[in-house]
């Protein structure tokens, strides 16, 4: 069950690909836990598109939204240019009791 309801909410992922390409990175294999109280983790690669550095530090943002487009949560994390190299592997957990179920969209993005 928690394998359907992860396939599920991976397909619920919007990614903001101008965003992406503004900045020279990507996102790529995504994934998604789900733990027993429903809570959720969402994992991804991000990757430079100009080989093994990033031009400047970035905010990666995840928000979750529910059926009516209300924002459940929102998580962030700051990738260095100065430690990157080539790729970082990220996590955003969503931690309240059956949140897998609230969810109706992720949106995954990176800003300065």
């Amino acid at each position: 069950m928690k394998e359907i309801l992860a396939k599920s909410l991976l397909n619920k992922i919007e990614r903001l690909e101008a965003f992406e390409e503004r900045l020279s990175l990507r996102f790529e294999n995504i994934s998604i836990k789900i733990y027993a109280n429903n809570a959720v983790s969402v994992y991804c690669e991000i990757h430079s598109n100009k080989g093994t550095t990033i031009e400047k530090t970035v905010k990666i943002e995840c928000t979750a939204y529910d059926n009516d487009g209300q924002i459940l949560d929102v998580k962030n994390t700051y990738v260095s240019k100065d430690n990157f190299f080539g790729f970082e592997i990220l996590e955003f957990y969503f931690g309240d009791d059956e949140i897998a179920d609230k969810i109706n969209k992720l949106r995954l993005y990176p800003k300065l």
